[in-house]
């Protein structure tokens, strides 16, 4: 199965955010795995093309109530 990776950038990212953007992403197809750096300010996804799109995780962040930078 064919994985890619998203990164994608989250203004002011701090650990209390972390739980609504793992429920936020986490939950939608095709996720294989959800990591978070604050220091770097980012999500990386590694997910199956066949199932979500960049555009479903940025959509995702946004509508959680976070800014993509």
């Amino acid at each position: 199965m064919e994985t890619k990776t998203a990164i994608i950038s989250i203004d002011d990212l701090k650990s209390d955010d972390l739980p609504a953007l793992r429920q936020a992403l986490g939950t939608l197809p095709g996720v294989q795995s959800l990591d978070f750096s604050l220091e770097r300010r980012v999500a990386v996804i590694d997910f199956d093309p066949k199932q979500s799109h960049l555009d479903d995780f940025l959509r995702a962040v946004l509508k959680a109530g976070f800014r993509v930078s």
